[in-house]
């Protein structure tokens, strides 16, 4: 039997443009499985080792001299912030809440984003490795709970709603993950907040929060508002699988970003043909 010259070359081409194929789907799924593993497991901050001494210490509260209050204008609301306090809390972040996601009020722009903090004997004693101690945040509010028996300690561990109003600052915090260590300094306030502009079914007229300013408090009101002059990461948790899912998840959208343009092209060139 004859073949011609440029059948078997089609029939070459074939085999080898099937076999690209099967390694760019391989590539992909190695890619998704990867990224989606590491996803959940970079957050986990029971796997951290390394402890940070200054989260093994209490917050520090001052009283300040200047109590001038702090105003500023954004997203259609006047903020007028009573400073309480100074405030330096060095802890680690067990669950963190990003209100830009997704967010349908104004004052989100604001308050950005509510961390779940510990520090003290919650750290030093391994308490927050337990397998049943778990935290949860929902509508502001950030909960602990486990079954059975925990020595954990309710006067080490916060709410903290933060105020940010500088685009570094705010920077900085889109770099945080649970697992990692802080430094926060700053001031605790009072907020009152008017809306310059119409008031609707989320963004009402009026509104004002006030902080927690003891640590041995509970429930509706014991949340810490801060307003957010540096943040700083003493340790970043699980670094190692941060990096691999920041390359894999990377990857994967350039894959897929390839495949697309290659099959718009591919698209372009047979409509060309006829």
């Amino acid at each position: 039997m004859f073949v011609k010259p440029d059948t078997l070359f089609l029939i070459g081409y074939s085999k080898e443009a099937s076999m690209l194929k099967k390694i760019n789907l391989a590539f992909i799924i190695i890619l998704l499985i990867t990224a989606t593993v590491t996803y959940f497991l970079r957050n986990n901050y029971k796997n951290i080792s390394a402890i940070s001494p200054e989260t093994l210490k209490p917050p520090i509260q001052k009283a300040i001299r200047d109590l001038t209050t702090i105003t500023f204008t954004k997203d259609q609301y006047e903020y007028v912030l009573t400073p309480l306090f100074s405030y330096e809390i060095n802890a680690l972040i067990t669950h963190e809440m990003d209100y830009r996601l997704f967010s349908i009020y104004k004052r989100d722009s604001v308050f950005p984003l509510d961390l779940c903090l510990i520090w003290g004997e919650n750290i030093s004693g391994g308490i927050f490795k337990d397998r049943s101690l778990a935290f949860s945040q929902d509508m502001r509010y950030c909960s602990y709970s486990y079954p059975g028996r925990l020595n954990f300690n309710n006067n080490e561990f916060s709410n903290n709603h933060l105020i940010v109003n500088d685009p570094e600052i705010e920077k900085k915090i889109s770099s945080l993950s649970t697992g990692d260590q802080i430094k926060i300094k700053g001031k605790l306030v009072n907020v009152s907040a008017t809306n310059l502009g119409q008031p609707g079914e989320f963004d009402p007229e009026y509104f004002q929060i006030n902080s927690s300013t003891q640590r041995e408090d509970s429930g509706v009101g014991a949340c810490e508002v801060i307003y957010v002059e540096s943040i700083d990461i003493l340790e970043k948790g699980n670094p190692i699988l941060q990096q691999i899912f920041q390359v894999s998840f990377l990857s994967l959208i350039s894959l897929l970003a390839l495949n697309i343009l290659m099959f718009v092209i591919g698209i372009f060139i047979e409509g060309y043909r006829h």
